[in-house]
């Protein structure tokens, strides 16, 4: 939305599309989900609008950023561009919020670059690699495919695009906030015949291969020094569905991490959780002395 974020280029490797959301120091990163961009911080923006900036990030494949062929990403990709970021910005150190994928990169910058980072808020993802095993669980997998799926789409309009994702509901653009109508309308680009999503298919596959093959496991999270706050879901992708993060999983992160706060956000799925009223019940989180 133009009234929330400033536009920047990130040259390198790769372009990077890079965003600014309000004004002053110590400007919270914040990192996307795997087939997303920036705009899914669009509540979180508007909350913090006056308190605290923010940078949004559309990670290399996604949103306006440069999109790269096959054998480009993966997590320590990512993590090399989140440093390129921060040198950009000229900041030395910086919290680091994650949804998703993204909590899966800002883990690898924290162990990769201790010294560039202040704090992780990990939003609903960045949960633990069982050694020996490199894939995902069913319930990861199932809300991956259907969201990949649309990738290879392309939709007569966004109203028509809002239908993939409220298939039973008749939901059109003008029933949305405008932050979540805004986020939908980014999401897209025009093309021959209708619009389609700007995330590359190629990018998602790789780097959700690449999250079950090198997540990190609990050990190497016990090498992470900065504090962390992790925020979860009740439900996992669809309603009804098991959280992503579970109370078992939950107890061995916090084993792991030096945990200063740990919200559970009941009745909100994976989805949800970026929005309002949701996000309004973490954004808090970003306003304590310890993320400064």
């Amino acid at each position: 939305m133009s009234d929330l974020w400033r536009r920047e280029l990130v040259d390198g490797e790769v372009g990077l599309a890079v965003w600014w959301s309000g004004r002053g120091d110590e400007p919270v990163v914040c990192l996307h989900g795997i087939s997303s961009q920036h705009r899914s911080f669009n509540a979180l923006a508007r909350r913090l609008a006056g308190g605290r900036p923010l940078i949004g990030v559309d990670l290399r494949g996604r949103g306006d950023s440069e999109k790269p062929g096959p054998g480009s990403y993966g997590l320590e990709a990512h993590a090399r561009d989140v440093v390129r970021v921060l040198d950009h910005f000229g900041l030395e150190r910086a919290t680091l919020a994650g949804h998703s994928m993204g909590a899966f990169v800002a883990q690898r910058v924290a162990l990769s670059h201790p010294e560039r980072v202040r704090a992780l808020v990990l939003l609903d993802g960045g949960w633990p690699r069982v050694e020996g095993r490199e894939e995902l669980s069913g319930g990861v997998s199932e809300g991956l495919a259907r969201s990949f799926s649309r990738l290879r789409m392309t939709f007569e309009s966004p109203d028509d695009y809002l239908r993939f994702w409220y298939p039973e509901e008749g939901v059109t653009m003008r029933d949305l906030t405008p932050e979540l109508a805004d986020y939908y309308r980014y999401d897209l680009e025009e093309v021959e015949g209708g619009y389609r999503p700007k995330a590359s298919l190629v990018a998602c596959t790789e780097d959700a291969e690449d999250v079950a093959r090198s997540a990190l496991t609990t050990a190497e999270m016990g090498r992470i020094s900065c504090p962390v706050a992790l925020v979860r879901a009740a439900e996992g992708f669809f309603p009804g569905s098991a959280p992503l993060i579970s109370e078992n999983v939950r107890r061995r992160m916090e084993d792991s991490f030096d945990v200063r706060g740990s919200i559970l956000l009941e009745d909100t799925n994976h989805y949800t959780l970026m929005w309002e009223p949701a996000v309004g019940r973490w954004a808090g989180v970003l306003l304590e002395g310890w993320t400064r």
